[in-house]
Formats: structure tokens, C-alpha cells, sequence
């Protein structure tokens, strides 16, 4: 892969990311609370669920992003964050049927950090890492919630007639 095609990737990647938790109502990252449809357990459980995964695509993003890791380390980096990201809709196929705004910000905001992880994957293999401050950050946050808008317009802005009917 040249350095062009994987800025490509990455520009696609971020794309998809950015406009999937608006398009679908499958659970991409646990939040930390009931939601609807789930059963009843204790508060402490729902917060330290959503930590563990938290925690789970974070290591993987860390290690995705580390300049000098070896290939085993990115396949398990690459292993962790599909886990943790696949894992919530599993568990919330079920129950969940209609995502809030908030869980649907916070699966934008899992998704920022993978992309971002995945950026620097491609930075460390291509070139050494350019440490980056906080311009870079709020940047490239911007170009990810432009990138999101047009999700966000479909869900919560758009009529949607089939949802509205009334028998």
C-alpha cells in the first residue's frame, strides 16, 4: 500500500465510522446506565461494563498506535478493538431498540479514537511519529463531526414517514 491509497483509507474509514452509529440501531459501545430493555441489575454493574469496554478498544487503540510494535501486537491491537466494538451489539441485539442521542455520541466519540489509532498506525509504518498538539486535535475533531453531520441529519433532523404513522 502506497502512502496516498492509505490516506484514502483512512479518509473512507473515517467516513464510515463517523455515519455508522446514525445508521443502524445495532450497540457499538456500552454506555454507562440502563437502557431501554435491559434487564434490572445494580448501577455499579452498567458503569463497570461500559468502563471494561472502554478500557478494551482503548488498549487496542494504544497499541495500534505505538510506533515500534511488532506485527503480533498489531493483530492483537486489531483483535481488541474489533472485540470491543462487536461485543456491545451482541449483547444488546435483544434488548435495544431505538439508540439515544447520547449513546450515539459516545459510539462517535469510540470511533474517533479508533480512527485516530489507526492514523498513527499508518504514520509509524510509513514514517517516524510527529508528536502533535493540540491544533491537530481540534481539527481533526471538527473533520470528524463534519464527517458525522450527514448521519446526524438522517436520524434526528429527517421525517421519517414509516415512524410516524399512526394506525
Amino acid at each position: 500500500m502506497f502512502p496516498a491509497s492509505s490516506i484514502w483509507l483512512l479518509i473512507i474509514l473515517a467516513f464510515a465510522t463517523a455515519l455508522l452509529p446514525f445508521l443502524t440501531e445495532r450497540a457499538f459501545a456500552f454506555v454507562p446506565w440502563k437502557q431501554q430493555g435491559e434487564p434490572d441489575r445494580n448501577g455499579l454493574f452498567y458503569f463497570l461494563r461500559a468502563l471494561l469496554s472502554y478500557l478494551v478498544v482503548g488498549a487496542g487503540c494504544y497499541l495500534l498506535s505505538r510506533p515500534a510494535v511488532d506485527s503480533l501486537m498489531q493483530v492483537i491491537a486489531v483483535v481488541l478493538i474489533v472485540a470491543g466494538v462487536y461485543f456491545p451489539g451482541q449483547v444488546m441485539a435483544k434488548s435495544l431498540k431505538v439508540k439515544t442521542f447520547f449513546n450515539r455520541l459516545i459510539e462517535v466519540t469510540v470511533f474517533f479514537f479508533v480512527v485516530a489509532a489507526v492514523g498513527f498506525a499508518l504514520e509509524a509504518y510509513y514514517t517516524n511519529p510527529i508528536a502533535q498538539g493540540w491544533e491537530f486535535w481540534a481539527i481533526f475533531a471538527c473533520l470528524y463531526i463534519v464527517l458525522a453531520y450527514p448521519g446526524f441529519v438522517y436520524r434526528h433532523l429527517l421525517r421519517h414517514p414509516k415512524k410516524h404513522e399512526h394506525a
